[in-house]
């Protein structure tokens, strides 16, 4: 069995810029087929041969049967909140991450609350971890349904999902 690294010589960097910096991603071809992807509104996954788990963001290993998940499927932008968390409300000069206030940066509004999700979309076996927007946080429930929110214009960056929204 070959290493990868003897597969792929060169890094494949991908491009994209925060709202508390830029950054670039040192990731794999994979991470480049998904960036691609999101870029058309669509999510990519790698499929399984062996045990026919569809796995997002893509991988090249199965977790579960250890086999080269070669194969790709794109799966539905709709899914299903399997865990969350709703925080307190997050006031600027009282949360710092990464050194910095979120409130200060412009990340978060004074005083907004933020849930963090996993969320199951259709066609997939696993769960992404995002945020989720424009929700009554107690409205919230696990299983409730969601549809991912798209930058107005993609550029072929990991920021081009924004996060999910009710249905």
């Amino acid at each position: 069995m070959a290493y990868i690294k003897d597969e792929r010589p060169q890094t494949i960097g991908v491009e994209g810029t925060w709202i508390l910096s830029a950054y670039h991603y040192k990731g794999s071809r994979l991470m480049e087929e998904y960036v691609k992807g999101l870029k058309k509104k669509k999510f990519i996954g790698s499929f399984c041969p062996g045990c026919a788990k569809v796995i997002v963001p893509p991988r090249n290993l199965c977790g579960r049967c250890h086999r080269i998940m070669d194969g790709r499927k794109t799966v539905s932008d709709k899914g299903t909140i399997t865990c969350f968390v709703v925080s307190p409300p997050i006031f600027k000069g009282k949360l710092k991450v990464i050194g910095m206030d979120p409130v200060e940066t412009g990340l978060i509004k004074d005083g907004e609350v933020v849930i963090p999700v996993f969320v199951k979309f259709d066609g997939s076996d696993s769960n992404t971890d995002t945020i989720l927007l424009n929700a009554d946080p107690k409205a919230v429930h696990i299983g409730m349904r969601v549809k991912a929110v798209w930058a107005k214009k993609p550029q072929g960056a990991l920021s081009d999902f924004e996060g999910v929204e009710p249905l």
